[in-house]
């Protein structure tokens, strides 16, 4: 049996309209609103592995993070099965999620400083080597995890040859708005390519059961004051297409699961990347640890989803104390740290520089866009919503805590990524 589980990194729903995707969705089990529970890499792809959400799985950031949750990886392993991860992007090699892996490959073939991926090993490369490693393994039971990171495009995307716009005081472009046009564009060019090369591997090997989806999502222009992002109070404060907010451009992804064990459907309620793995070992008829995700195979949906985003944690100084702009004048100089819940027709989005406190509320079942903040018209709503986030965060203390220092080098690399 050969199962593949592969993460688009920075996929949002309408990133997925290859053929291939097409194909896939027609013949599997669909679902164009899938929750993430961290909209950036790391913490996220420890919840799809692990099936449990980061207050539990405890890896709020991006680098050199640490899980002792039990991964899918681990589990399938002692069933018998070879085990293979093959990731072509930073910083998801910097952790421990290469653990029940007998193969774990990062690939870094590109350099590609021009829109913002650094070193990346792009699509092709990691489908060549997963292609491969299957033959080799051939007759026997298959586990292929693979990361890619062909659209994780930043800003420097827009520029193209184009000379960048200055910094301002606050270390922020100015007029950039006059560059604004090109990323999205390659963004699905890349998404395509990606499309193209999964539908080589799904051609080329007898895959049993695939599971299709991403960590999170990517800011559009016209989308939020792209690029810019705001703190709670109006103030612009930086430039970032992910990581730094609870839109549902950046935590709604898509999921598919392909193989005749799940059967036919489109789902457009929402469903959690904490669902694959529970999901997935229910078809395989694997018994299921503990965790926070439910199983999907018998139609079941979770009511609600949690998510978060401890972004300002990845320098030595915690959001709570606003001091990230004097240390380091990137004029992030008031990013907050955000919690947040959403059921199919409301979403709430809290602030966590200590106690969590209520910032957004939209309908979104009539808001999509989520334009319409209706916090101070709706309380009722907010205060349902906000107990059920303190019933999952009450006691989690992450958002008084402080991260670890990352050091100048690290730092470096996750600026130039636009991490920072």
């Amino acid at each position: 049996m050969n199962i593949v589980l592969a993460s688009v990194d920075c996929a949002r729903p309408d990133a997925f309209t290859h053929r291939f995707y097409e194909r896939e969705k027609e013949n599997g089990a669909f679902y164009d609103t899938c929750i993430v529970q961290a909209p950036f890499t790391s913490p996220s792809h420890t919840s799809m592995l692990t099936g449990q959400a980061p207050y539990n799985h405890d890896v709020r950031w991006l680098v050199d993070y640490e899980t002792d949750a039990t991964t899918l990886t681990e589990l399938l392993q002692e069933e018998g099965f070879n085990t293979a991860g093959f990731t072509g992007g930073y910083p998801l090699p910097t952790g421990n999620l290469d653990k029940g892996f007998d193969t774990w490959e990062h690939h870094a073939e590109i350099e590609d400083r021009m829109e913002g991926r650094q070193e990346f090993g792009p699509a092709n490369v990691l489908v060549n080597r997963a292609i491969n490693w299957f033959h080799d393994h051939e007759g026997e039971d298959n586990f292929v995890f693979l990361h890619f990171f062909d659209l994780h495009f930043t800003l420097r995307s827009e520029f193209g040859n184009r000379e960048r716009p200055d910094f301002d005081d606050q270390h922020v472009y100015e007029n950039v708005e006059q560059h604004i046009g090109r990323q999205q564009e390659r963004y699905h060019e890349e998404a395509d390519f990606v499309g193209r090369q999964l539908e080589l591997l799904f051609d080329l090997v007898d895959v049993d059961a695939g599971v299709l989806t991403a960590d999170h999502g990517s800011k559009m222009p016209r989308e939020h004051g792209y690029p810019w992002v705001y703190d709670g109070e109006g103030n612009r404060v930086g430039s970032q297409f992910r990581a730094v907010e609870l839109y549902d451009e950046l935590v709604r992804v898509p999921l598919i699961f392909t193989g005749e064990m799940f059967p036919e459907r489109t789902v457009h309620e929402q469903v959690r990347t904490i669902d694959i793995v529970p999901t997935l070992l229910d078809a395989l008829d694997i018994g299921s640890p503990d965790v926070d995700g439910g199983s999907l195979l018998d139609g079941d949906l979770p009511e609600l989803a949690y998510f978060e985003t401890y972004h300002g944690q990845l320098t030595s100084e915690n959001k709570l104390t606003h001091k990230m702009n004097e240390n380091y004048e990137f004029g992030w100089n008031d990013i907050d740290s955000l919690v947040g819940v959403r059921s199919n027709e409301w979403k709430l989005v809290c602030t966590a520089n200590g106690d969590v406190k209520p910032r957004e509320l939209y309908h979104i079942a009539q808001d999509p866009a989520e334009s319409r903040n209706l916090l101070e018209e709706e309380e009722e709503v907010a205060a349902d919503l906000l107990e059920e986030l303190l019933e999952w965060i009450g006691d989690d203390d992450q958002r008084y805590e402080t991260a670890d220092r990352v050091g100048d080098e690290t730092r470096s690399h996750l600026e130039d990524l636009g991490y920072i």
